[in-house]
């Protein structure tokens, strides 16, 4: 008798989490488009592909996005993310575009003054 309605419990809790996590991913995202700087680059980019990037790293990462931007030297398939990370560190994610969408393909640590490389392009 005791097992059902704590099986319904458990799944109501459950439930719950996900759409807390997802409310907190769709508030990252909605911020980060808005506040983010875009570089030069980034704002070429359609604005349906620029919505793309922001909303893979704002639902992989678990803070906000400082900064879409492109290496100068790069293909207009490649480009890096810079999302909080510590008051010291940032979190780095470079993404390229394959068969017509943004995939996330590497990311790590960096520093906000070697990220910066990225603003002016």
């Amino acid at each position: 008798m005791l097992v059902r309605p704590m099986r319904v419990v458990c799944i109501f809790a459950f439930a719950a989490a996900v759409l807390i996590l997802m409310a907190c991913a769709t508030g990252r995202y909605d911020w980060s488009l808005a506040h983010a700087y875009m570089s030069p680059r980034a704002r070429q980019l359609p604005r349906a592909e620029l919505e793309e990037i922001v909303w893979l790293v704002s639902h992989a990462w678990g803070d906000v996005i400082i900064a879409v931007g492109g290496a100068c030297n790069e293909g207009r398939d490649q480009m890096h993310v810079v999302a909080k990370y510590t008051d010291y560190e940032v979190m780095i994610f470079d993404l390229k575009k394959t068969s017509g969408h943004w995939h996330i393909v590497d990311h790590g640590e960096g520093t906000p003054t070697i990220s910066s490389v990225w603003y002016g392009c």
